[in-house]
Formats: structure tokens, C-alpha cells, sequence
């Protein structure tokens, strides 16, 4: 019993179940989880550690240093990155690629972090590890309508509680909110007339401020707990505490005090909505099948509840996510849905309104049901998957347009019905079985690469390979057993401009084969000679309306004023017409809204604006009068703006690291590194981490005079302390969070540095002017320090002016470094563009071997001959033919969307290919000459290539005038590489089978002749 046989009996199963899947697909479609882009493994990490009062390079030496060593022995870290400050150290970790159980990772990074605990020095030390850095919020609110921050974070937490109960929230983080802390203020000159200091104030505090269990008494039937009330419970008793003076006097301590809860000194980060200071609260949705636009719903409908009970305070949003959700997958579907009309439209002209309809018929029925069985795998419907569904159509209808048209033939030829379609099946399940095996070859080193890259497209390769899988299914099994009930004996049609075409290939095989194949090797020389004028670009800036723009004062500079300067900047950018809204972080890059967004540890010379623009077309001119006109209004900060990205998070498309173990001979060479890059053409906003230094007032105490006046070092570091950043004495439990009790003077860290030298410092038995003690002098010390992998270094960042490409700007560096060359002992690595687009090539590169043994199994089943083989193959470098001059033509990049192009027309190129050589073989089985079974391969044939290549170019049309940046360089690649492989296939494949392809009975004959002795 033949194939089509079994079908046919069970035909009532085959179309129910078919019928079954296409309404799971349709209910699939509309209960999905829908996101904007996917979602990356935990692979990024920040450990932050805190040592109050240690200056960079102690912090260096004592923390990281030991940190560092730990780090370097766990194998699963790619690379580390160590920024150092005083009293704080950041260190960024990226796991390898090859990590998707990042759990147990981040638990080898636990317990490297708790050895090197064990080293470091006794004192106050916070060691905090963040392995949940990649999760973005997928709405950020800002709390405003008051310039009382302590009032903003009030309300911003009871909305945060509030907020939490919406389903599919999984967490909500605040950022904006002051670090409060209950100040006690008591000036430097009462405390000289009353002839006590601020230490002393903290002992009586901490004395008056402790917990002691009053303990249970048992009265029989019940416990009563005893509650002595040893801590303090409110600010009144504060007030209200006796400070006994040497004198034997007391007073109060709010007589002589200024007592009130204020935001942390220094000021912490800062948060500004349209002008307006908030707090922002950042709500994350549970990691997974999470709907976003579902989850927008709710969050708006409970927010038009709650927030007339926050008034006057408002509740604005700053980023929605669900709304960006929602126009990018509607732009998208109406892009599959232009296509599918295309290639619908292109198979009714070739093929008739009749047959047409039939293959057309195929599109949204493989489309439908490759989203069930998608969904039922756990994929989510986001714009990656739906592309991969848009690249997929011009090749999934080929093997319903090669069914029907065999049908239609033995149709013509006289067979009934059952006997045509019969035929049709068992003379084309096996050939397209290895044509689609062949084709999905192709996508297994994308389906199989490990990294960002290729977690980020992985839904494109997924999604072809099952919609040829289910295309191939119906093909077989389904569309014969429609043909029966619907096709018609009628006449051959001739595709629109297949007869030219099979007529060029035929006069070009006429001559001697050998001129063809040079003429091709010719061609493929020539347009290899094009290739350094290709541009390349890893990914493609954001189509988006927003601009990021950094604004970086030198270290040291302090929050307020770098808020004071990034005022500035809003305001000048609020004027234009072209800006509809501007959001500023002010120490700190705020939160990551955006997959791609770089995020920048907090440090107060560091202000961040998310411009709203009112369209992505203004965003090129706005970057470059930031450049080239505000830029030389602010030159003491370094100004970066720039659209968002996609693909992998980088800081700058060109990135250099240079490294050495000497530091003067390292500056100097980052230093000529830098000029060097500044004067190239292309480069913009070229800086460096580099580290300017930082003043420092130096107090050189003389152990020797401190003794003699009975005052140690501690005494006079706490009495600087206490005058500038204040002396912690203990936490006021009773407020909505415990917060710390601070004793300090008025000025805080706005004391005046003449004041420093005429302080006094009082012991037990003295008071002594600070001038006594210690000698003052001032120094440059580290601000910055900056480790990668444990070595010092000194990374340079570029920019890249619109139209440059990261490639040409390199290698013009590297020329121009070859003449100047770098120290001896200083080393250079790339990072940026060109490191990520060698690991995500090196990924594909390495699963490769599989697909090209997967190749090459199905074209041995196929041909079982090499001489086939290697004609087949010869037909893939012919797509670089088009693609390279179709990318210069129409001013793309290549970069890994074009990658992703050039795997999809392998596929289609080497089916060409192979459908002119299994006809050529039935021809020359059947006793035709080599020069007969190639004309009437080309003859037969041509039509079908054509087809296919007509709905692949038509069906991508959508993409290369999409409004997204991602797509178009994925659609030229495979347009105009398709085009042109298509017609070289039909000229060298016929020639080269002509140079090496024997008639049967010549192969006999040399068979006979090896086997006879």
C-alpha cells in the first residue's frame, strides 16, 4: 500500500486533526504571551562592596584585590569588570554564553565571594551580589506633584504595596527615594561653650537607645510581657533627654540641638519627571508567559482606582511597555499579513485561480498551526517570531507548488485523479523529504549557538524549522488529498517571464560548459574585490522616539551640582519643538527600561536624560546639535547621546581596553590610543575612563604632640568625622523603616574647608585646636580605578557618526596605530561591536559541523554520488554575488541580521540546485543524453525556481520598507542574494553537470571495467 494509499483511507482523521490544529493554532494566537522582545538567561551580575572611611587604593588592595583572586577561579565567569571609589567598589560579572543553569553559577560566585571574606580587614563591610541584572520593568510610574522627597517616597511605597497584588506582577522596585535618617545637628560653638564634643553625644544615645527584654510573668493562666520601653519611642523623648555637662549641669538635648528626620547626607540619587523631582517606582512582570499588554490593562485600571487617594499628588507614566508591545507586533502582523497577500497573489498569476487557491491555502494553514505547536513548546509571540514566521512563507509554499504541479502533469498526461495524485506522492515524498531536510540544515547552527546572540534570534530559526516540517507534512499528506476533490485537468500555464529566462540559460549552456563556470568564477572574483566597501554593524540602532543622553562631570563632582548642570541641559532640550518630554536620573543611569540599555553604577558626577522625541526621524538631528552646538556650552562634562540599541547591551559600538603593569607607560598609551581614535573620520563622543585624580586635604597627625595633649588619632578622625558626614549612633526603630540616628554639625559636607584647621578636638582631659595636632596639606589622590579581569586598564569609547561602520573606523585605527605603535608593555584587546559579533560568528562557527553533516546526509540520501555533492555545493558562494553589491546599493550593513539572510538562502539556493539535479537524473535514467537531460531540466524547472524565488523576494518586501531598523538589512541580504543566485543557478549548476556528470551508460561501463579482473 503506497503513501497516498494509507492517507487516503484515513482521510477523515488527517482532515479532523488537520481542522483540530488550525483551532488550537487560532486559540493559541490569542491567549500567547505577548512581548516586545525575548527574554535573556541571568547571565550579568554586580557585586557591590562598602567600606566606609577606605580610600580607592585601599579599597583596591584590601577588597577587590582578594575578590578579584576568588573571581578568577570560578569557571563560569566570562569576564569581570572592577570599578573602584572610595569607601566603594563595583565589580560587573558576565557569565560565559554557554551558561543556562545560571542558579548553580551564581552560587559558585556565592561562596568565591564568601572566601574572600576570610581575607579582607575587620571593620564594617557590605557585600552584596545582584544576579537578577537582566530583568527590565515593563512599566515605570513617577510619583510627583510635590519637591519634598521624603513626601514622594511615602506615597511611592503605599502605591508599591498596593500595586503588588496585580496578578502577574512579580516585583517593584522604587528608585528616587531619599535614604532618610534622623539628624541630630548641634553646632561646633555650643559645643565649645558647653565644653563637650558630638562623641559624646553619641554615647549618651546609644546608652539611652538600646533594647532589653523586659521578659515574661506567668499569672497562672497566661504570660504578661513586661515592656520597659529601654529604646527610644518617639522624637519627643529625644528632645527630652538629659545631657549632663562637665559642669555638673544638665540640659536637654533638644535645647541645644536641632532634631528632625531629612533625607541622607551626602544626597543620594535623584529622579526628575518632566522637570518635576519623583519618585519611580519600576514594576517587573513575572519572568516567563507573562501577557505584557494584559498586564498594561490591569495596571492602568488599578492606578485610576488608587490614585485620587494619593491627590494632590500625581501618578504619571514615564515608560509603558505594553504600548510599545503593541505597536511594534501590530506593525509586524500587518507585515506577515502583506506578505501572505503577495505570495497569495503571486501563486494565483502562475499557477490559476484554481490551483492557486489551493497552495495559497497552504500559507495561513502551515502559518497557524507552527504557532500552536510554538505555543505548546513555551514560546512567547514577540517580534522575533513573528519575523521568523515572515521568512519562512516564500519557502514553505514550495513544496505545495512542486506537489500540485506534478499532479496537474500526470493529470495532463491522462491519469485519473487518484492514480495523478498517487503518482505525485510516491515520486516526490522522498526528493522533498531531503530538500526539506537540506533546507532546515541550514538553521541548525543558529538553532544550536549558545550566547545573547543567539538567544535573542533563536525564535527565527525555530520558527522555519517548524513551519517546513508542517509544510512539508501537508504537502504530502494533506494537499493530494485535496488536489483529488478539487484540481481539474487543464492546460500547462507559463509563469510570467520563465520562458526568458529558460531560453538565457539555455543559449548559455549551448556553448563549451567551461565558458559559464569561468565566467562565474569571474564574477564571484569581482565581487569578493567589493567586500572591504561593505559596511558592517553588528545591530542596527532602535527605531524608537527616545535618545539616551549621559552627561559625566569629573570625579569628585557632587550631586547637587551635576543635577544643577543636567538642569541645564533639560531645559535647553525642553524648548525644542521636536522633544515632547525629557525624564533625568541624577546619580545614577536610572532604571533599565530597555533590553539594550546600559546601565552605569551609581556615583554623584552622573546624570542620565531619556529625551522623548516626537519621532524617530528627528533623533539623528537632535544627537547632532548636542554634539556640535551644547556640547561647547558644558565642556567640563563629557556629553554622550545616542539611540537606543538592539541585540546585546554595549556601551559603545567601538571599545578598546588596553591594559599594563605600568601605569605611567599605560596612561601615556591610552593617551595616544585616544588621539589616534579622535582623528578618524567616523568616530564621535571619542572618551576614555582615564582617571583625572581627585584633591585631597591631608591630615598628617604627630603621634608625638597627641600624646603629650592626651589626644589619640580616633579622637581627631571622629571629630572631623562628626563635623562633615556625622557620627551614626544607633536606629530610631519607629518610624516606617528603621533609620539611622546622625550626629553632626549644621554645615555637614558643606563645612567650609577653612574652617577645617581652627576646629577643636576634645578628650577626656583636653581640648586641643586641630592645628595642633596635625599638619595640613593637599594631594591628588585615585578618584577611579579600573580592573578588567584583575588586570588595571584603561577602556577607550567611540561613538560612530550616522552612516560610519564600526569595521572601517578600526581598521584606519590599526593603520594609523602600525606607524605610532603602543608602549611594549602595554596590550590591547577589542571589546564593543567587534567582540560581540566574533563571539556570536564563533557560536554559529562552532554548532556548524552538525549542520553541514546534517546537509550532507539528506543530499546522500538524496544522490548518493559526491560528483552531485560538490555541484550542489558550488551553488551556495554564488549568493554573495547579490548580496555584496545589493548591500552597497542600498546602503546596509552587514551584521548578524544579514548573517541570519545569507543561512536562509543557503537553504533555498541548494534546493534549486537540487531540483535541477533529480530531474536531470530521471531524465538521464530514462536514457537521455547529458545535453537533453540538462535542456530539459532547465525547460521543466526553471518555472518552479522562479516561483519560489518570486514569493520569497515579494514576501519580504514588507520587511526592507518596514518602519523597524532590525529587519531590513535580514530582507535585502535575502532579496538581492536571491535574485542573483537564482539566475547563476540556472547557468553554472547545468554547466558544471555537464563537466562531471557521466550518462548511465558510461557509468556502467566504468563500473564494469573496476569490477572485472
Amino acid at each position: 500500500m503506497s503513501l497516498f494509499q494509507l492517507a487516503h483511507q484515513q482521510r477523515r482523521f488527517i482532515f479532523g486533526f488537520v481542522a483540530l490544529a488550525i483551532l488550537v493554532g487560532l486559540a493559541a494566537y490569542g491567549a500567547m504571551a505577548r512581548q516586545e522582545d525575548p527574554s535573556f538567561p541571568y547571565r550579568p551580575g554586580t557585586i557591590q562592596a562598602v567600606y566606609p572611611g577606605l580610600a580607592a587604593q585601599q579599597v583596591a588592595k584590601l577588597i577587590v584585590e582578594p575578590l578579584e583572586e576568588e573571581l578568577l577561579q570560578v569557571e563560569e565567569i566570562d569576564f569581570f569588570r572592577s570599578v573602584i571609589r572610595d569607601n566603594v567598589a563595583i565589580i560587573t560579572l558576565l557569565l560565559k554564553d554557554t551558561i543556562y543553569d545560571t542558579d548553580t553559577a551564581w552560587d559558585k560566585v556565592r561562596r568565591a565571594m564568601e572566601r574572600a571574606e576570610t581575607q579582607f580587614p575587620e571593620g564594617p563591610i557590605s557585600l552584596d551580589l545582584n544576579d537578577r541584572r537582566m530583568d527590565i520593568p515593563a512599566i515605570v510610574l513617577s510619583v510627583v506633584g510635590t519637591d519634598d522627597p521624603l513626601v514622594l517616597e511615602d506615597a511611592a511605597d503605599e502605591i508599591k504595596k498596593q500595586l503588588l497584588a496585580t496578578s502577574g506582577v512579580s516585583r517593584i522596585e522604587v528608585q528616587g527615594e531619599p535614604d532618610r535618617e534622623l539628624v541630630v545637628e548641634v553646632d561646633s560653638t555650643e559645643l565649645n561653650r558647653l565644653g563637650i564634643n558630638r562623641n559624646y553625644i553619641v554615647g549618651l544615645l546609644q546608652a539611652r537607645n538600646q533594647v532589653v527584654p523586659g521578659g515574661l510573668i506567668n499569672v497562672g493562666e497566661k504570660f504578661i510581657r513586661v515592656n520597659n520601653f529601654s529604646d527610644i519611642q518617639s522624637l519627643q523623648e529625644l528632645q527630652l533627654l538629659p545631657v549632663p555637662l562637665p559642669s555638673g549641669q544638665q540640659v536637654l538635648l533638644g535645647t541645644i540641638a536641632s532634631i528632625r528626620m531629612e533625607p541622607k547626607m551626602p544626597a543620594v540619587a535623584q529622579v526628575f519627571h518632566n522637570g518635576e523631582r519623583a519618585v519611580q517606582l519600576g514594576i517587573y512582570a513575572l519572568r516567563g508567559q507573562t501577557d505584557i499588554l494584559s498586564l498594561g490593562h490591569r495596571i492602568r485600571d488599578n492606578l485610576e482606582k488608587i490614585a485620587p487617594q494619593y491627590e494632590p499628588l500625581q501618578i504619571k507614566e514615564t515608560f509603558f511597555q505594553p504600548d510599545y508591545v503593541k505597536s511594534r507586533l501590530s506593525n509586524l502582523e500587518r507585515s506577515l499579513m502583506i506578505s501572505t497577500l503577495i505570495i497569495a497573489a503571486v501563486v494565483l498569476l502562475a499557477l490559476g485561480w484554481r490551483t492557486g487557491i489551493m497552495v495559497a491555502l497552504v500559507l495561513p494553514v502551515v502559518a497557524i498551526i507552527t504557532l500552536a505547536i510554538y505555543n505548546m513548546l513555551g514560546g512567547i509571540l514577540h517580534q522575533i517570531a513573528i519575523i521568523g514566521v515572515v521568512v519562512s512563507l516564500g519557502i514553505l509554499i514550495d513544496n505545495a507548488i512542486v506537489i500540485v504541479e506534478s499532479i496537474e502533469a500526470n493529470l495532463r498526461a491522462g491519469a485519473d485523479r487518484m492514480t495523478a495524485a498517487s503518482d505525485a506522492v510516491k515520486q516526490l515524498a522522498m526528493p522533498l523529504f531531503s530538500s526539506t531536510g537540506t533546507t532546515i540544515a541550514a538553521f541548525i547552527p543558529l538553532l544550536l549557538s549558545k550566547g545573547n546572540t543567539a538567544d535573542f534570534t533563536r525564535a527565527i530559526p525555530e520558527m522555519i524549522v517548524i513551519a517546513l516540517i508542517i509544510s512539508y507534512l501537508i504537502s504530502i499528506f494533506v494537499v493530494p488529498l485535496v488536489a483529488v476533490y478539487w484540481l481539474r485537468e487543464g492546460r500547462q500555464r507559463q509563469v510570467p517571464g520563465a520562458r526568458p529566462v529558460a531560453r538565457l540559460a539555455l543559449a548559455v549552456n549551448s556553448v563549451h560548459p567551461l565558458i559559464p563556470v569561468v565566467g562565474v568564477v569571474l564574477l564571484l572574483v569581482a565581487t569578493a574585490s567589493l567586500l572591504p566597501l561593505v559596511k558592517q554593524q553588528f545591530f542596527p540602532a532602535a527605531s524608537r522616539n527616545q535618545i539616551q543622553v549621559d552627561l559625566t562631570f569629573p570625579a569628585g563632582t557632587p550631586v547637587n551640582y551635576t543635577a544643577e548642570k543636567s538642569l541645564q541641559l533639560e531645559q535647553v532640550l525642553q524648548a525644542r519643538d521636536d522633544v515632547n518630554a525629557v525624564m533625568r536620573s541624577v546619580g545614577s543611569s536610572g532604571f533599565r527600561f530597555y533590553y539594550n540599555l546600559s546601565t552605569l553604577p551609581s556615583v554623584s558626577n552622573f546624570a542620565r536624560l531619556m529625551v522623548y522625541t516626537e519621532s524617530p526621524a528627528v533623533n539623528a538631528d537632535i544627537i547632532h546639535w548636542l554634539d556640535n552646538e551644547f556640547q561647547r556650552q558644558m565642556p567640563e562634562a563629557t556629553l554622550v547621546a545616542k539611540t537606543l540599541g538592539q541585540g546585546p547591551p554595549i556601551v559603545a559600538p567601538i571599545e578598546l581596553r588596553l591594559h599594563g603593569f605600568n601605569k605611567d607607560e599605560l596612561f601615556s598609551g591610552a593617551q595616544q590610543a585616544l588621539a589616534i581614535l579622535d582623528d578618524i573620520e567616523g568616530s564621535r563622543t571619542v572618551r576614555s575612563d582615564l582617571d583625572t585624580g581627585l584633591p585631597e586635604l591631608g591630615l598628617r597627625f604627630s603621634d608625638y604632640t597627641g600624646q603629650d595633649l592626651g589626644v589619640s588619632r580616633v579622637e581627631l578622625t571622629q571629630a572631623i568625622f562628626s563635623q562633615t558626614t556625622g557620627l551614626a549612633s544607633g536606629e530610631f526603630r519607629y518610624d516606617k523603616d528603621p533609620v539611622t540616628i546622625r550626629v553632626r554639625s549644621p554645615e555637614g559636607e558643606n563645612t567650609p574647608l577653612a574652617a577645617i584647621p581652627s576646629m577643636y578636638v576634645y578628650s577626656d582631659s583636653s581640648t586641643v585646636p586641630l592645628v595642633s595636632l596635625a599638619q595640613l596639606d593637599t594631594q591628588w589622590a585615585d578618584a577611579e580605578i579600573h580592573h578588567y579581569d584583575g588586570r588595571e586598564t584603561v577602556t577607550i569609547y567611540s561613538e560612530l557618526t550616522e552612516g560610519a561602520a564600526s569595521n572601517l573606523v578600526l581598521n584606519e585605527f590599526f593603520q594609523r596605530l602600525a606607524g605610532n605603535p603602543l608602549p611594549p608593555s602595554v596590550t590591547l584587546e577589542l571589546g564593543g561591536e567587534a567582540a560581540e559579533s566574533d563571539d556570536a560568528n564563533q557560536a554559529i562557527l562552532s554548532s556548524a559541523p552538525l549542520g553541514i553533516a546534517v546537509l550532507l546526509f539528506f543530499m546522500m540520501v538524496q544522490f548518493n554520488s559526491f560528483r552531485r555533492l560538490a555541484i550542489i555545493f558550488t551553488a551556495i558562494p554564488l549568493a554573495a554575488v547579490g548580496i555584496i553589491p545589493g548591500l552597497i546599493l542600498m546602503d546596509q550593513p552587514f551584521g548578524f541580521q544579514s548573517l541570519l539572510g545569507v543561512i536562509a538562502l543557503i537553504g533555498i539556493v541548494v534546493n534549486n540546485a537540487i531540483v535541477l539535479m533529480d530531474l536531470v537524473d530521471a531524465k538521464l535514467a530514462s536514457g537521455s543524453s547529458v545535453l537533453e537531460a540538462v535542456q530539459q531540466a532547465i525547460e521543466q524547472r526553471t518555472a518552479p525556481i522562479l516561483i519560489t524565488t518570486a514569493t520569497t523576494v515579494l514576501g519580504l518586501l514588507p520587511l526592507i520598507f518596514s518602519e523597524s531598523s532590525l529587519w531590513p538589512p535580514l530582507a535585502s541580504a535575502i532579496v538581492s542574494g536571491l535574485v542573483m543566485s537564482t539566475l547563476l543557478t540556472l547557468i553554472l549548476v547545468p554547466s558544471l553537470i555537464r563537466l562531471l556528470v557521466k550518462p548511465k551508460s558510461q557509468q556502467m561501463e566504468s563500473n564494469a571495467a573496476v569490477v572485472s579482473p
